[in-house]
């Protein structure tokens, strides 16, 4: 088994943004110019190497979230979540995540603590948040060597695939391989439902090769995987593969999200906003809102701590981070555009606008927020929006159902049509779900990989 990957290995330490510049962005609709985010993280393990190891569960209401919203798509999963919860259980234990399968709880951060009080004096509950960090204190746990986000990992207490020795194929006939500085640029087909080969352009070298293939599962990303389908046209598959519906691409979810700062009072600056913050990027946070008859549409999502990547830059200042699943509506789609990057590939194009709903859903969770950092004593309050160009949550390009019509995969992620095409990442997920993807990624992912032959 052969596993693919553009991007190259990272360094303990190393932050995201310098290690993602070198990486192609799109062109958003809005100006035309590449700055958009196509990409959660180029590199071995993936964005899993920069996550902030928040891993929620998702709930029946994300699988079935049309009891809430209504769209031009279908926006119901395939699946419920009883069909997840074991493969919830077995990444809980392969992570350590903390606070469950016996797994130490990571006790909340002085920040955490100051809006878990706040919140609770306002008629809010607060929770722990499941961190997929050993906490400090136990064997290999987390020193509190920065504010750890978009951050490999220096110890490897954060979690990941390989920090975790995940990859395991002592139970395989053959072995995995991992050939990395390989741009999957198309796959070729057979025949009308068989792909034979898949493409790979390598830049180190400037050249193309071709891989037999007996089965491919592609796990890309929901924008680069629809990106690949669209590019893989052939006399076999003329408007690229699973998508005779036109349906590949279509669907593009983010999640709908921002960020609430509160400058503290000088008054305040004896409490722990005045120290730097070592450690989490969040421990706390609130689903009260998850569901709820006065979020619009009554379905709202989550707040949590969310401190900044570096410590000093949180001296004075608590920032919140409110986030929920996006509405999936057709025309929210990526593309390929005419133009092509510095290797020849078209450069991928987004064209998405956010609905009155999710303004309006989104506007309440940060009044929330607000509220948060108004109690604890803030001077003001600054609000920051930043998701239709893109983010590390990327879903709904490859929809998953039963019938061709409305969706691109079944709920095995098979492609419709195809015999050994699959895809099992964030781009089959109907709806984007109201809390963090990469538990439940990888929860699909492995009740979608048990079921192949």
């Amino acid at each position: 088994m052969a596993v693919l990957e553009y991007g190259g290995m990272v360094s303990p330490g190393a932050l995201y943004g310098p290690h993602q510049a070198a990486y192609s962005k799109a062109l958003t609709s809005s100006n035309g110019l590449p700055d958009g985010y196509p990409w959660t993280a180029c590199c071995v393990g993936g964005g899993m190497q920069f996550y902030n190891a928040i891993t929620l569960r998702y709930r029946q209401a994300d699988l079935s979230a049309s009891r809430y919203l209504t769209t031009d798509m279908e926006i119901d999963w395939p699946i419920a979540l009883q069909d997840l919860e074991p493969h919830y259980s077995e990444i809980e234990h392969l992570l350590e995540i903390s606070d469950a399968n016996g797994f130490s709880a990571h006790l909340a951060s002085p920040r955490g603590l100051m809006l878990s009080s706040a919140m609770q004096e306002l008629g809010i509950k607060s929770r722990h948040i499941p961190l997929a960090i050993r906490p400090p204190g136990t064997s290999k746990g987390c020193i509190v060597c920065s504010a750890c986000d978009e951050l490999v990992c220096p110890t490897d207490a954060k979690a990941s695939v390989l920090a975790r020795n995940i990859l395991d194929d002592s139970a395989l006939p053959g072995t995995i391989s991992v050939l990395y500085g390989c741009f999957v640029n198309r796959i070729e087909l057979l025949n009308d439902n068989q792909a034979e080969a898949i493409e790979c352009y390598v830049p180190l070298s400037s050249e193309l090769i071709r891989i037999p293939v007996e089965r491919v599962i592609v796990c890309a990303n929901a924008i680069q995987t629809a990106a690949l389908m669209l590019r893989s046209k052939s006399g076999h598959a003329t408007r690229g593969i699973g998508n005779e519906s036109g349906l590949v691409g279509r669907g593009l979810s983010f999640k709908i999200s921002g960020y609430s700062v509160g400058h503290m009072e000088p008054a305040d600056y004896g409490s722990n906003a005045l120290a730097a913050h070592w450690g989490p990027h969040a421990t706390v946070y609130t689903d009260e809102f998850y569901e709820h008859s006065d979020v619009p549409c009554k379905f709202g999502g989550l707040i949590y701590e969310a401190n900044f990547p570096t410590p000093d830059e949180n001296v004075g200042l608590v920032r919140l981070h409110y986030i929920a699943g996006e509405e999936p509506w057709s025309h929210n789609r990526i593309v390929l555009d005419e133009a092509v990057d510095r290797y020849g590939i078209p450069y991928i194009r987004f064209e998405h606008r956010t609905s009155a709903n999710d303004r309006a859903r989104i506007g309440f969770l940060a009044d929330r927020a607000d509220d948060v950092l108004r109690h604890l004593g803030a001077l003001h309050i600054e609000r920051a929006f930043a998701h239709s160009k893109g983010s590390s949550h990327l879903h709904g390009t490859m929809r998953a159902g039963r019938h061709p019509r409305t969706s691109v995969v079944d709920r095995l992620g098979r492609v419709h049509g195809f015999t050994n095409v699959h895809v099992m990442d964030g781009s089959v997920m109907n709806f984007a779900g109201n809390s963090n993807p990469t538990h439940t990624i990888m929860a699909n992912a492995r009740r979608m990989a048990l079921s192949l032959e």
